[in-house]
């Protein structure tokens, strides 16, 4: 039988602050305002013809260490004909 477990314990996921809004990112367990410059976004279309933009659960920073873990940096990544040769 699985135990319930207790709002109270589970974090708020926006809170009130003298920035404004601000949402926690489920990745880095951070608050961050809740804006495009943090948070990704997608547009909703709702029953009626109205639209909602509705945020990620994670920040832009933590997106992709949550959702594309296996991703390779290609800022390493050695390109050309040149560099491949030095480096063997």
């Amino acid at each position: 039988m699985p135990s319930k477990v207790n709002k109270v314990d589970q974090p708020s996921k926006y809170i009130e602050t003298e920035l404004g809004k601000e949402k926690l990112c489920i990745e880095c367990n951070e608050y961050w305002p809740l804006d495009d410059e943090f948070w990704s976004h997608r547009i909703v279309a709702l029953v009626g013809g109205n639209t909602s933009k509705r945020y990620e659960s994670v920040c832009k920073s933590c997106y992709d260490i949550r959702y594309r873990p296996n991703r390779t940096k290609t800022k390493n990544r050695i390109k050309s004909a040149y560099e491949k040769r030095a480096v063997i």
